[in-house]
């Protein structure tokens, strides 16, 4: 059933997200507004607040938000407007459709991580499934919603009161009254009369059920004043049919009508077949209670007549969805063929551009290896004949050292004999030299001694042999110098001569 309605809101969504065209009104309001998250988030409060009114224009402000959020790609704004959207079927009465938009919601939600976005959600999934009689799936939505919502104490005041009325519904009163107080706690610290105003509806339903309907009255009385002040059209209605039934039990039949009539001037106001379908079915309970069956008859075949055209009015609509759907889904199906063989050549293609791009770059990488190798064997070469001449130079150098080490041998053993054959001559010389100096040397040292023992007639005598002794003594002193330079000379001439 829910994958069925899936695709009709699939359906519905594409239908309004073309729409894009907002009353000019509307249009205008929001005129100076850039195309940003500010003004997906202002349609989205605009098209909630439009809900206790007018669902239809509520539903154009949420397709063009969804437009607005989809082109800027604002998730958050996009999943508000899809709740909003399912809201504007919950007032509607139409569950299955709102059911489905929550589902939506929540896809966008979960893709963000919007933990408060998801609670919120999660508890109009419980309020539908508890209006479709499920409490079970109900209760584990709602309970799911305040496992969310736990650092939202405004937004747990909602699902508390939802919770208590679900417990109502099962007869478990005094779990009821629980989370009625709870959230009543809560909704006065926020000053949130709307879920006051809900509490205030499950705490007469709570009375209604002892028979205190005085009390009862005095509950839905404070309701009604505040979906007054609130605006809430939708939520009057069902107060003032409340109010009717409370006051058919206590058989002041005639303040009942008063509040059916007020129901059914409004209801016809904001366009709402359910709630004037449930008029009529008010107007026959208490046309019984008087005991005029005919005027009961009456309204309760109004009744069944506006049901069932309300009923056959949705089938309607949703066999032309289908259909619609079917003729959407076979032009899908052709599109979508069209776009996988696209995508085959286009794949054909890429894979074709693909290849030449990879033989390109091989073969630029063959062309680049190539001038590598090119430039390294030309180095190589250029290297090897550098290292060759190195290697001649060397073998060269080599050889000179060689040859002059030879040469530096024999040249030192030359000088070698040289200086053996100068130190014997010296030896020679000296020798001679020392034995012709003597005798002068010897000479004057005697003269000297006697020149000290002397009379003064004999120094004169002593002196010219003295002078006679110091010539003798350097004669032969310049006699051995002589000889030593003749004997180095001839020493130098002979080296010199075995150089060359």
């Amino acid at each position: 059933m829910y994958k069925f309605g899936l695709v009709i809101v699939v359906f519905l969504l594409i239908q309004e997200l073309t729409a894009q065209v907002l009353p000019d009104s509307i249009a205008q309001k929001f005129k100076a507004f850039p195309e940003d998250r500010t003004l997906v988030d202002k349609l989205n409060e605009e098209a909630s607040n439009s809900l206790g009114v007018n669902t239809d224009l509520s539903r154009t402000i949420c397709s063009y938000s969804m437009n607005v959020a989809g082109r800027i790609k604002y998730t958050k704004g996009y999943a508000r407007a899809f709740t909003v959207m399912g809201n504007s079927y919950w007032y509607e009465g139409v569950y299955e459709f709102a059911q489905n938009y929550y589902l939506l919601a929540v896809r966008q939600y979960k893709s963000i991580s919007d933990s408060v976005g998801l609670g919120q959600t999660y508890n109009n999934i419980g309020e539908v499934y508890k209006k479709l009689s499920e409490p079970h799936k109900a209760l584990e939505y709602l309970i799911k919603s305040i496992e969310y919502l736990k650092r939202d104490s405004l937004a747990q005041a909602l699902v508390l009161y939802n919770i208590g009325e679900l417990y109502v519904k099962v007869g478990n009163i005094e779990k009821a009254k629980e989370y009625i107080d709870a959230s009543f706690e809560m909704a006065a610290r926020h000053k949130d009369e709307k879920v006051i105003a809900y509490n205030y509806w499950t705490l007469a339903e709570i009375k209604i059920g002892e028979k205190d309907y005085n009390v009862a009255i005095d509950y839905l009385k404070r309701a009604e004043i505040i979906w007054s002040q609130l605006g809430e059209v939708r939520s009057l209605v069902q107060t003032y049919q409340n109010i009717a039934d409370v006051y058919r039990h206590l058989e002041k039949y005639n303040v009942a009508e008063q509040h059916l009539l007020k129901a059914i001037e409004l209801a016809d106001k904001i366009k709402v077949a359910d709630l004037q379908v449930k008029n009529y079915l008010e107007f026959a309970h208490l046309d019984s209670a008087r005991g005029n069956y005919e005027n009961a008859f009456q309204h309760l075949s109004r009744h069944n007549k506006l049901k069932d055209s309300v009923y056959n009015l949705l089938k309607a609509e949703q066999v032309a969805r289908l259909q619609t759907i079917y003729e959407t889904e076979t032009r899908e199906e052709e599109n979508r063929q069209l776009r996988t063989e696209r995508e085959f050549k286009d794949a054909q293609l890429k894979s074709q551009r693909l290849s030449l791009v990879a033989i390109s770059v091989c073969l630029g990488a063959v062309v680049v290896l190539a001038l590598t190798l090119y430039r390294q064997r030309k180095k190589i070469l250029l290297q090897k004949n550098a290292i060759e001449m190195q290697a001649t130079a060397l073998i060269k150098l080599n050889e000179e050292l060689q040859e002059f080490n030879k040469n530096l041998e024999e040249r030192i053993r030359e000088r070698t004999s040289q200086l053996t054959l100068q130190n014997q001559r010296l030896a020679e010389y000296t020798f001679i030299n020392a034995h012709k100096l003597r005798a002068p040397v010897a000479s004057i040292l005697g003269l000297i001694n006697l020149l000290s023992h002397a009379d003064p007639s004999e120094k004169e005598d002593i002196l010219k042999h003295l002078y006679t002794c110091s010539v003798q003594l350097d004669n032969v002193i310049r006699e051995v110098s002589k000889n030593l330079e003749a004997a180095i000379i001839v020493t130098e001439v002979d080296s010199h001569g075995k150089e060359h």
